[in-house]
């Protein structure tokens, strides 16, 4: 791929500054999160190092999230200072085809997609994993654990709801058991309280639901073998949400699938892992259009700022007023998936293609 010389000297811009302000901009947010979280913290006497490693884990994360509106406002601040020193404006009247010549800034938008998907799937799970295990480390020292909305698979195959575990107690409410044999629940066990105690679970106000024969049965007392070890380290390898990648998730689906549950929320969060990094492409395409494909319907913003020191804020807050309206309606088509108002697996697309179909508007309509 040719590349224009004017062109190279933007892709070094370009890199430079996503570079400095995506760094600059996680380390920020990281050290501000810190801020909001420290009153929780000082109670439990944490040394200078957990802070140092609160910042440096939650970045990644952070990092993460800021790729796609790193990316408009760095192309947005690039391409402008292009539009009001007019050198885009001399390449096409010199003969120059500016689709053509833009091109190289679709290629690293595609790539900074890729990666942010690479990085959003093995690298920053790890480090919230890390994250969550730290803070559990601090917090449950002397603490008592009380965990809501657990799941748990025994030796033998069993998988085993929990509403509400208390560690100190080492008891459960709500508790669902669910026998499976050949992929299919053969019996659902149902308990309104257990008491825990090593391989055996006593049951209190439990039905059982055998599927295999037909039959409902109710016990006010069941004592039942589980092969199952509740400790608090048992449950420091139950991940959180944010914890997992694409593929676990497909996993942890297909395992409450067996059981015969459905979970609206994993199954938008998959698709939304997905969509997520496809609307980075779109912002940058909609950070090459709005100075260029669209100059003539804002020229009052990008002409009343050429030469002065305002235009760069300027750029800034346009970025930063399209991220707002991107978050509002991607929260509220993911809440739609969460409540299943819109199917799980669609909601999370509907904001992206929206972005993604006025950015291919606007460059189209760039004149060549």
């Amino acid at each position: 791929m040719n590349i224009n010389t004017v062109c190279k000297f933007y892709i070094k811009d370009f890199l430079k500054t996503f570079l400095l302000l995506i760094l600059s901009m996680s380390i920020l947010l990281a050290v501000v999160s810190l801020v909001e979280k420290i009153d929780d913290f000082i109670p439990y006497k944490p040394s200078a190092f957990f802070f140092f490693q609160y910042v440096l884990y939650n970045i990644p994360r952070f990092l993460f999230y800021l790729i796609p509106f790193i990316t408009l406002i760095s192309s947005l601040f690039v391409f402008s200072i292009g539009v009001r020193t007019r050198e885009f404006l001399i390449l096409s009247v010199s003969g120059g085809r500016l689709r053509v010549l833009l091109r190289p800034f679709l290629v690293i938008g595609i790539i900074i997609s890729i990666g942010g998907f690479i990085f959003g799937e093995f690298i920053q799970p790890e480090f919230t994993k890390r994250l969550n295990s730290m803070i559990e480390d601090l917090t449950e020292k002397g603490k008592r654990t009380m965990l809501k909305e657990v799941f748990l698979k025994t030796r033998d195959g069993k998988i085993v709801k929990i509403g509400v575990f208390s560690q100190e107690k080492k008891q459960a409410n709500k508790v669902k058991i669910f026998v499976i044999d050949k992929d299919t629940v053969t019996k659902m066990i149902e308990s309104e309280k257990a008491d825990i105690d090593k391989k055996e679970w006593a049951l209190k106000g439990v039905v059982i639901y055998d599927f295999a024969n037909g039959k409902i049965e109710k016990f006010e007392q069941l004592q039942y073998p589980m092969d199952v070890k509740i400790t608090t380290v048992a449950f420091k390898d139950i991940k959180k949400i944010e914890e997992f990648g694409i593929s676990e998730l497909l996993q942890k689906r297909k395992e409450l699938k067996r059981t015969g549950l459905s979970n609206p929320k994993i199954d938008t969060d998959i698709s939304g892992r997905l969509s997520y990094n496809l609307v980075t492409f779109f912002m940058m395409v909609l950070g090459i259009c709005l100075p260029l494909g669209a100059y003539e319907k804002f020229s009052f913003i990008f002409s009343k700022t050429k030469g002065t020191t305002a235009g760069g804020a300027v750029t800034v807050g346009i970025g930063i007023v399209i991220t707002i309206i991107y978050w509002l309606l991607y929260s509220l088509f993911m809440f739609m998936g969460y409540s299943k108002i819109l199917p799980p697996f669609v909601s999370p697309w509907i904001t992206p293609m929206i972005f993604g179909v006025i950015s291919f508007k606007l460059y189209y309509s760039i004149k060549e």
